[in-house]
């Protein structure tokens, strides 16, 4: 190779490694610039990293990893930086590697998460053994201050009285069961995260030249056993003791939302065979997003599909 070549390739990996950290930092720190926006980019946080992973290397892929932590430290402090690198960090790393390795599109959402599920979680012990604070007592807090903050802005609106009490038992409903189910909560957050990154970098990928095994998502199938799992969890809830009630409410959060997923692999293949497949399938996003309980729906079309077979075409009998 000569030495315009190698100048060249030392530029385009320079070029990378500025254009990969600057994109996830910028995605990742939008998060606590603009909130509402932010939760939305930061779930994307990770795709920079792994287009550059595909593109150029493990080596490069660390480097920018390294140089966005550097940037989030010394702008938001070690507790961004380590959010970033537990909730983005290891799905930039991770996926991309299963996908390399031939795993399906269901195998690599499921590893991914399941690994960075167990390492927040070691993370979490660890934490409260060496600081002394209790995860959950911090949770409240927050929770509590951003409902102090939101009563504070409806009483600025011109809530008050009755409204304003009715408004804050509300929340303090909501706090209550978000500060139980937060574990279930963020395994869903890092799924969803895990989905999205994986459905942005599949069409990069293949005009890298990668062929991966993505498999068709309306081919999805949940284990016929995983369905126990959502009825002793269900039935679990009847229980009187907390310590038995709140971890079967975290399981049935996670399960009822692997088989909404089903469910909408199950609509989409309905869908699919019908004239107008676009148009149906536009509108049944929207819906999505202005009905939020057709999700209960779909989620329960998902479930009676193990006995249904819902996408398994009816024969006609001639009579």
């Amino acid at each position: 190779m000569d030495l315009n070549a190698q100048a060249g390739s030392v530029m385009a990996r320079l070029t990378a490694v500025l254009v990969g950290a600057a994109g996830t930092f910028a995605l990742f720190a939008a998060s606590f610039v603009i909130p509402p926006l932010g939760f939305f980019s930061g779930i994307l946080a990770p795709f920079p990293v792994m287009y550059f992973r595909l593109r150029h290397g493990r080596a490069i892929a660390a480097i920018i990893l390294l140089a966005a932590v550097t940037a989030l430290t010394a702008l938001f402090g070690i507790n961004a930086a380590a959010v970033y690198l537990l909730q983005c960090g290891i799905i930039a790393l991770l996926l991309p590697e299963l996908l390399l390795r031939g795993y399906s599109a269901v195998r690599t959402i499921a590893w991914t998460t399941g690994v960075n599920v167990a390492l927040l979680a070691v993370f979490a012990v660890i934490f409260t053994q060496v600081s002394g604070q209790d995860l959950q007592q911090s949770l409240s807090g927050e929770i509590s201050t951003s409902i102090s903050r939101a009563l504070a802005l409806y009483e600025k609106s011109g809530v008050k009285g009755d409204e304003l009490s009715m408004v804050k038992q509300t929340m303090d409903m909501a706090a209550a069961l978000l500060i139980r189910i937060y574990p279930s909560l963020v395994t869903i957050l890092l799924g969803i995260m895990a989905g999205c990154n994986l459905a942005l970098i599949r069409r990069p990928a293949s005009l890298m030249g990668y062929r991966l095994q993505l498999g068709d998502f309306k081919e999805l199938r949940l284990p016929e056993p995983l369905v126990w799992v959502l009825i002793v969890a269900g039935f679990a809830l009847l229980a009187p003791i907390r310590i038995v009630t709140t971890p079967a409410l975290n399981v049935l959060a996670v399960t009822t939302m692997l088989y909404f997923l089903q469910g909408l692999a199950v609509v989409q293949t309905i869908v699919a065979r019908q004239a107008f497949a676009g148009i149906m399938r536009v509108f049944l996003w929207v819906m999505l997003l202005l009905q939020p309980y057709l999700a209960a729906v779909i989620a329960a079309i998902g479930i009676f599909d193990i006995w249904g077979d819902f996408r398994t075409p009816k024969k006609k009998e001639n009579l």
